[in-house]
């Protein structure tokens, strides 16, 4: 149960690195990153404190590196079955026949 709820929170984590990475990254003058930023680093923030109510021994960092590591190989094993289920899309809609319009 405890790795599940590493996965859980890891990816969390996760999310909120990639958003922040977003807006220092396509940052521009008229946008207000502060709210989504601030709300970003407090979901981050709880996610590592709920962590570090489950590891009793790790740092911060050690919680924030491990949890995410495993978050990502989780992701990496569930690939192949996205990759399938957008094959079988794809030939989906490769193999319906189009409508005819009238011009």
């Amino acid at each position: 149960m405890s790795g599940i709820i590493s996965v859980f929170f890891g990816s969390i984590i996760l999310a909120s690195m990639a958003i922040l990475i977003h807006l220092i990254s396509a940052y521009h003058p008229y946008h207000r990153p502060v709210p989504l930023a601030l709300s970003s680093l407090a979901t981050m923030s709880l996610a590592v404190l709920a962590l570090s109510l489950i590891n009793d021994g790790l740092s911060y960092l050690e919680i924030v590196r491990s949890s995410v590591s495993e978050s990502i190989s989780s992701l990496l094993n569930i690939l192949p079955i996205i990759y399938v289920s957008i094959a079988i899309i794809l030939l989906k809609v490769s193999l319906q026949n189009r409508i005819e319009e009238p011009l």
